[in-house]
């Protein structure tokens, strides 16, 4: 049951941030929720689940650290 709720918040979080217009905002919201969702994963020991999550927050890293120029200009 505990692991559940791990999961709620992950889909909460993940499907939210699809309502963010900031794109940022957007990646660093869906990062947390992917962030749950593999403590959901390894919780429950699904693998699929931890691995697609993973690769969801590396794509997210990329862009972070290709626009990291951008993002250090917009929060002076």
């Amino acid at each position: 049951m505990i692991w559940e709720i791990y999961g709620y918040i992950g889909t909460v979080l993940v499907l939210g941030s699809f309502l963010i217009e900031n794109i940022f905002r957007l990646r660093l919201v869906n990062t947390i929720g992917s962030i749950f969702w593999i403590i959901y994963g390894l919780g429950i020991s699904a693998g699929p689940t931890i691995v697609v999550n993973s690769c969801v927050i590396l794509i997210h890293l990329y862009w972070f650290y290709k626009h990291r120029k951008e993002l250090i200009q917009n929060l002076k």
